[in-house]
Order: C-alpha cells, then structure tokens, then sequence
C-alpha cells in the first residue's frame, strides 16, 4: 500500500516521509511547540530517534570473531548453522 508516512518524521522535517524509504535521523532537531503534546518546543535526543535506534540494535548484536577478531554477523552464521 502506499502513501503511508511516517508522522513523527514527516512533521519534524517538515515534508513527507513515506514508508517506502528508511527512517530519517530525527535526532538534535526540535519538535516545535505547536507539535507538541506539552505545548513546549522538545529537543530530540539520539534516544528518541528510531533511525539511532537501529543502528545500536545492528551494532549489538555482532560480534568479533574469537579466531581472527573480524566482526561476525550473528544472523549469517546462525542461518549458515541450520542450512548445514
């Protein structure tokens, strides 16, 4: 389907911003105060990003390699065990 958006995005950039492209870095921008649950301006913080977000899940869950002390993707090696 499409014409979805993301909301919080779309209104902190101020344009739309589809489902069909990855979420933006909202962090160290401003909520205005008229968006704003609070009525007050909101400082966004990389905490409340979901595009920071992401990226710590994708860093937590690879691993160096004991033997060579490469970076290891967890979800190719798992998969790679169950095919064999």
């Amino acid at each position: 389907m499409t014409g979805r958006q993301w909301l919080a995005a779309s209104t902190i950039l101020g344009r739309p911003v589809t489902d069909a492209e990855p979420y933006p870095h909202i962090c160290r921008r401003t909520l205005a105060a008229a968006d704003a649950l609070s009525g007050r301006p909101v400082y966004l913080l990389p905490r409340n990003c979901a595009a920071c977000a992401q990226e710590r899940h994708e860093r937590t869950h690879r691993q160096p390699d004991p033997a060579g002390g490469a970076v290891v993707d967890l979800t190719a090696v798992r998969s790679r065990r169950r095919a064999a």
